[in-house]
C-alpha cells in the first residue's frame, strides 16, 4: 500500500514538473523575425500610444515606449473557454529615439502559458508588432494602461449600426479620413480594445434578405387564406355545410 502511495506521489510530482516546464517557452524565432513595414510616425502624428491598422486577417500595432515601467510589455488575451492566453505576435521591431530600427534579434521575447512578454532594448523608443485578428473583429491587448490609443479600420468598414458593429470600451471619438474609420481614446484603462466592424454592403445584403423573407411570408399567408376560402366554397357547394334543425 505504501509503495502505491509513493508511486502516486512520484507521478504527481513528475506531472507538476512537466507542467512547469511547459508553462514557459520561447516564441518561434522565425515568427518573430518575419518582415513587416510599419508607420513609425503614426503614434507621434496621432498623439496616441497605439495605432492599429486592421488589414487582411492581421493587424499592426505601434507602441510608444517611455520610461522603465513601459519597457516590459505583456501581451495576453481573454477567452470564456480557455481563460487567459498569449497573443501570437510576430514581425517584431523596435525603433530607437535616434531613428535606428532593430528586429527580433535585439528584442527579448518570452512566452508563458498565459502571456507573451517583450522587453525592449531601450527605455525610450517605439515597439511594433503584427498579430492575427478575426475576419470582421479585432481584439487588441492594452499594454500601456492610461495612455491614448487609436484604431484605424480598413477602408469602407463601419461600426455604428447595432448588431453589425460594436466598440469597447466606450468614451472614444470617431472620425472618417479617406473612407477609413479612426477610433481614438484619450485614455484607456481596459484590458483590451474590442471592435466589431462591417461593410455597408453587408447591411444592404442583410436588409435585402430580410425583405425577401418578409415578401415570401406575405405571399405564403395570402396563398394559405385563398386556399382556405376555396375549400369553404367547395364544402358549401357540395352541401357539407347544410344543417337540419
Amino acid at each position: 500500500m505504501r509503495r502505491r502511495w509513493l508511486l502516486l506521489l512520484v507521478a504527481v510530482g513528475l506531472l507538476a514538473a512537466g507542467a512547469g516546464c511547459m508553462g514557459t517557452s520561447t516564441v518561434s524565432d522565425q515568427q518573430l523575425a518575419q518582415n513587416a513595414t510599419y508607420d513609425w510616425n503614426a503614434t507621434a502624428a496621432q498623439n496616441a500610444s497605439v495605432v492599429v491598422n486592421a488589414t487582411g486577417g492581421q493587424y499592426q500595432a505601434v507602441v510608444n515606449v517611455t520610461g522603465a515601467n513601459a519597457s516590459s510589455l505583456r501581451f495576453s488575451q481573454q477567452s470564456q473557454f480557455t481563460g487567459e492566453s498569449p497573443v501570437a505576435i510576430r514581425a517584431v521591431q523596435f525603433r530607437y529615439s535616434n531613428g535606428t530600427v532593430v528586429n527580433a534579434s535585439a528584442i527579448d521575447v518570452s512566452q508563458s502559458r498565459d502571456a507573451v512578454t517583450v522587453t525592449t532594448p531601450a527605455e525610450n523608443g517605439t515597439f511594433a508588432y503584427t498579430a492575427p485578428m478575426g475576419d470582421r473583429s479585432l481584439d487588441v491587448p492594452v499594454v500601456l494602461s492610461g495612455h491614448a490609443h487609436e484604431v484605424v479600420l480598413p477602408a469602407g468598414m463601419r461600426v455604428r449600426i447595432p448588431v453589425f458593429g460594436s466598440v469597447s470600451p466606450g468614451g472614444y471619438e470617431r472620425t472618417i479620413v479617406h473612407d477609413r474609420v479612426h477610433l481614438h481614446w484619450n485614455s484607456v484603462d481596459a484590458e483590451a480594445l474590442s471592435v466589431q466592424f462591417f461593410l455597408m454592403r453587408d447591411v444592404y445584403l442583410f436588409g435585402g434578405l430580410l425583405g425577401l423573407a418578409a415578401l415570401v411570408a406575405v405571399v405564403g399567408l395570402i396563398y394559405y387564406r385563398l386556399q382556405i376560402r376555396r375549400l369553404e366554397r367547395e364544402r358549401a357547394e357540395s352541401g357539407l355545410d347544410v344543417r337540419d334543425d
